[in-house]
Formats: structure tokens, C-alpha cells, sequence
């Protein structure tokens, strides 16, 4: 049996695929690498974001693991177009899992995408 562990990426300096930790943001991942360091871990997978890879990179050092990068990880997309109303859209994504923005994702979709990557891990 296998054992999943997901971990959301430390604070960081904004929504951007690259942008990068805040210095508290690369303390949690020292502290992450330290609370996870002990366990059987035996693969690792990150989003492409540069704060997700930033985020497992000490652990990954440690166990002198690679991190497999997976596309399907990303962040979903809210709305292609910017909506001054966006945390309302955003809470109504929640309600209903098939609402999309446009140019966006629905909640259902993102979960299937993120789904694909656990089912394939196992």
C-alpha cells in the first residue's frame, strides 16, 4: 500500500509561475524537509511552478531524490480575462464544481487533471 503525501507550496511572492519564496516561505520549506525527512519517501512530484519546486527542493537535496516535474500539478485557472469580482467567482467554484469563468477551469476538471497524476503515482 502506498502512502501520498500533498503538500502545498510555501508562501511565496505572488501568482506567477515563476515567482519565487518569501524568506518565511524558504524557512517552511527547511521546516518541511525536517518534518518529512524520517519517512519512507521514495518519489517525488512538483508542479513546474518555480515555488513548488522550491518548496520540496531541501527535501528532495536530502533524500537525494530528482523531482519529477508534472504539468498537470499547475495551479487552475480562474478566468483568462481579469474579474474585479474574482474571489466571488472564486467562492462559486467551491459551490459548484462545474462553474467556469471564462477562459477557465471548473473545479471538477482540476480535480480529475490532479486525480490523473495521484492515480498514475500509485
Amino acid at each position: 500500500m502506498s502512502t501520498i503525501y500533498l503538500i502545498r507550496h510555501c508562501e511565496t511572492t505572488g501568482q506567477a509561475p515563476e515567482a519565487p519564496l518569501t524568506p518565511r516561505g524558504e524557512e517552511q520549506a527547511q521546516r518541511l524537509y525536517t518534518q518529512l525527512f524520517e519517512l519512507p519517501i521514495t518519489h517525488l512530484i512538483s508542479s513546474p511552478y518555480r515555488r513548488a519546486l522550491d518548496s520540496i527542493q531541501p527535501l528532495a537535496t536530502a533524500l537525494k531524490l530528482p523531482v519529477a516535474q508534472e504539468d498537470d500539478l499547475k495551479e487552475r485557472r480562474l478566468s483568462a480575462v481579469p474579474l474585479d469580482d474574482w474571489q466571488d467567482h472564486l467562492r462559486r467554484t467551491f459551490i459548484d464544481p462545474d462553474y467556469t469563468c471564462p477562459g477557465g477551469e471548473s473545479s471538477r476538471i482540476a480535480t480529475k487533471r490532479i486525480t490523473r497524476v495521484v492515480e498514475k503515482a500509485l
